[in-house]
């Protein structure tokens, strides 16, 4: 995948802005984060074409132009950048949803824009979400704990919204539709091109809209 497309994505996202704000005024800093950034984009396309397991830390200065001096001032390993890369994307996926809580008003209009958000966003990205959940799911794996935060975190802010407006749903609800953004996405980047994305979407919001946003499933505490 050309890294053009990835820093669009990123970008779409609050990436590089979001980098910048919360460097601070300092030109160190801000030029560390950058730097951090660069390495971690240059390293998409390497992951992509050769796999974590192929990748050298060569290929990967290769790619960003770096000394290896300046490599390991930002990185332990080859590992260590793609855990970094998957935490970025995690969090400010996550930033975007939040402020889309806040700016899309009802309940089922916020679920809607962030299955939207998530399969484009996905799907714009391609081979490199893939590798990063694949290695995710690996339970001696770094990103391991980083999915697991990030499940924690969604979860949370499903529960806020609904909370409330006064509806309560067991935890394994909010789970378990986490699960399913995560497996549609999964096999929709195994499956190439041909993709019924709208399809998709739609599915994915009715099935998340139809048990969230119900009164009937509120769970009554005596």
């Amino acid at each position: 995948m050309e890294s053009a497309a990835v820093s669009a994505v990123f970008e779409d996202l609050g990436g590089f802005g979001a980098v910048a704000q919360q460097a601070g005024h300092g030109e160190g800093p801000l030029v560390g984060h950058l730097q951090r950034a660069n390495i971690q984009l240059a390293s998409i396309p390497v992951f992509v074409a050769k796999g974590l397991a192929d990748t050298t830390v060569n290929d990967l200065l290769d790619a960003a132009k770096v000394s290896r001096r300046t490599f390991y001032k930002y990185f332990q390993s080859k590992l260590d950048v793609l855990e970094g890369i998957y935490r970025t994307a995690v969090q400010l996926l996550l930033t975007r949803f939040r402020e889309m809580r806040n700016a899309t008003g009802s309940s089922d209009a916020w679920l809607r824009a962030m299955v939207e958000r998530f399969f484009d966003y996905h799907l714009a990205v391609g081979p490199i979400i893939r590798l990063m959940h694949e290695e995710a799911l690996r339970t001696d794996s770094p990103l391991g704990a980083h999915r697991a935060a990030a499940h924690r975190e969604l979860r949370m802010l499903l529960e806020e919204r609904f909370a409330g407006e006064g509806v309560q749903h067991a935890a394994l609800t909010y789970q378990a539709l986490i699960w399913a953004l995560e497996a549609t996405s999964l096999d929709l980047l195994g499956k190439g091109g041909d993709i019924p994305l709208g399809e998709v979407k739609q599915v994915i919001g009715d099935l998340l809209v139809t048990t969230l946003c119900s009164r009937n499933t509120q769970l009554q505490h005596e």
